[in-house]
């Protein structure tokens, strides 16, 4: 999808979300979180279970996708068919750690088993179940219409992962491999126009030395 076809939120929209979230929704304020801090598709992040968070070495693995089929929820290999390991922040830990921390609880009082295999996010009390991939998303555009902010649909936050790297200075291979594409080369037909105003800022600061 072309970057110019969604439009990516600002960072103070974002904020203004997980707030929000954070209030009326917490689960979703998890979702938002890892997602606009790894990249991630909707489809892998519905599909993470504890097992595949490593939080004393904060990272994450993304190596499965869940999607809608025929007769229910489908758990295949990502959409580009390769597994990758996307370092998190600290905060984003933290955040994980309370979710962790919250579902046990959960769990124990509803005498339910643990078990690392549960969904981080799961659509039961034992995580036994996850997510279906529309659910997150509409879950996300009643939060967006809650907090007032218009044009910004779920898949925005992957590229908002991509801008705001891509305008940070963060090399291309580095920003494919998080997004989880196949190749710097896809990354680079979504994105060439932020990196041509990159371009345009360097030749600037360059200017500038003389």
């Amino acid at each position: 999808m072309p970057a110019a076809t969604t439009t990516p939120p600002k960072p103070v929209d974002v904020a203004r979300l997980y707030r929000l979230a954070d209030r009326v929704d917490p689960d979703l304020a998890v979702f938002l979180v890892v997602a606009a801090s790894s990249g991630a598709r909707r489809s892998g992040l519905i599909a993470l279970r504890w097992s595949d968070v490593d939080l004393s070495n904060r990272r994450v693995r993304i190596d499965r996708g869940i999607v809608l089929g025929l007769y229910g929820l489908v758990e295949n290999d990502t959409k580009t068919h390769s597994a990758r390991t996307v370092a998190l922040d600290p905060p984003t830990i933290e955040l994980l750690e309370a979710h962790r921390a919250r579902a046990a609880t959960c769990r124990a009082e509803a005498a339910l088993r643990w078990d690392q295999s549960n969904f981080v996010l799961g659509s039961t009390r034992d995580g036994a179940t996850p997510w279906f991939p529309d659910s997150a998303s509409r879950r996300f555009h009643r939060l967006c219409a809650e907090a007032g902010i218009a044009g910004v649909r779920l898949h925005g936050l992957r590229h908002y992962v991509a801008t705001r790297l891509l305008t940070a200075g963060v090399d291309l291979r580095t920003v494919a491999g998080r997004l989880g594409h196949r190749n710097a080369a896809t990354t680079l037909n979504v994105y060439a126009h932020l990196l041509v105003d990159a371009d345009r800022d360097a030749a600037r600061r360059l200017g500038d030395l003389f």
